[in-house]
């Protein structure tokens, strides 16, 4: 009888273990948590790699960040650096067009050329504690996770058939993601491993100068390995950004619409940006799901940003910092 509720508790012990996977680490930068995690509709950093593959393009020059969770790392601890770059074309058509010529000759800020592909890639630490477990508390007692997640993401521009001195831009791009999640029961001294790789699919149009939608779909294709092998669902995620002024940023998005099952949580999240002193210095603040978030941004140098990020979470009051460089 001992032997069978024992087999019972581990049976559902795995069950939860198998919808936490679901709920990935991810490459989010102190940036983009200032702003309530509402980044879909921007992506204009080397963090796109995990919000929308299609906003690399976007990107002038290479890109490198270092972000961390730098409060109470002992019962949670999050890492992850990222870097972006670029692919541009070797002979670009040197053909005279009206529109460049105004663009370059008459416009204050003339479109800036765009590379022709661009990558980018992430890596990612998360470790959550027993401790952590018993601070939450319900199925997370007892439960330690630690997980390695690694993003690769490759971002294109499509050709628009072009008005005159239009600002209209479509990018595409994709996402590749392998994690590995281990798991450990400490009530029954048991490991639960899970494997995945992971296809997504992001595209991002630019209405005009003010006005940017975002669109991704993850887990198009998925492969799954170890426990709780069962594949999850397709989740589309949506995302717009709207520029009020040079220096105001407004963004909004909504993940897993669909609310499809055994995915990450359906969220809401709002965030707002405003830049001080020449864009030296940054103001953002947000609500991730209705959860307040703080940050600020400011140039050491002109290529180097420094980040900060406050999350005002119930159990955990988290906070982030972050090194951003531009290499040109």
């Amino acid at each position: 009888m001992n032997c069978h509720r024992t087999h019972l508790k581990v049976g559902v012990f795995i069950c939860i273990l198998t919808l936490l996977g679901t709920v990935s680490a991810s490459a989010q930068s102190a940036r983009a948590r200032g702003m309530g995690g509402a980044f879909l509709g921007v992506s204009d950093d080397e963090t796109a790699t995990f919000y929308n593959p299609a906003g690399l393009s976007q990107i002038q020059g290479r890109e490198a960040s270092l972000q961390s969770k730098v409060n109470e790392r002992d019962i949670y601890n999050w890492d992850s650096l990222a870097f972006t770059g670029h692919i541009y074309e070797d002979n670009p058509k040197d053909v005279f067009s009206i529109t460049d010529y105004l663009e370059h000759n008459v416009l204050e800020e003339p479109i800036a050329r765009r590379p022709k592909y661009s990558y980018g890639c992430a890596y990612t630490q998360d470790y959550r504690s027993t401790a952590l477990g018993r601070m939450v508390g319900g199925e997370f007692l007892g439960i330690q996770r630690e997980t390695d997640n690694l993003l690769l993401a490759f971002g294109t521009r499509f050709p628009i058939a072009r008005r005159m001195l239009a600002r209209e831009q479509l990018y595409g791009g994709i996402k590749i993601q392998s994690a590995n999640v281990d798991r450990k029961i400490a009530t029954l001294g048991t490991h639960a491993k899970r494997e995945t790789q992971t296809l997504g699919l992001g595209l991002m149009y630019h209405y005009n100068d003010r006005i940017t939608g975002g669109l991704t779909v993850d887990n198009v294709l998925q492969r799954v390995r170890g426990t709780g092998s069962q594949r999850d669902g397709v989740t589309l995620n949506l995302g717009a950004a709207l520029r009020l002024t040079k220096g105001v940023l407004l963004s909004a998005d909504a993940t897993n619409v669909t609310n499809a099952p055994r995915s990450s949580q359906q969220q809401w999240r709002m965030g707002i940006e405003k830049k001080f002193i020449e864009n030296d210095f940054t103001l953002r603040m947000g609500s991730w799901n209705g959860t307040l978030t703080l940050g600020f941004g400011m140039h050491l140098i002109p290529t180097i940003r420094f980040d900060y990020a406050f999350y005002n979470g119930d159990i955990v009051k988290e906070h982030h910092l972050g090194a951003h460089v531009t290499f040109d």
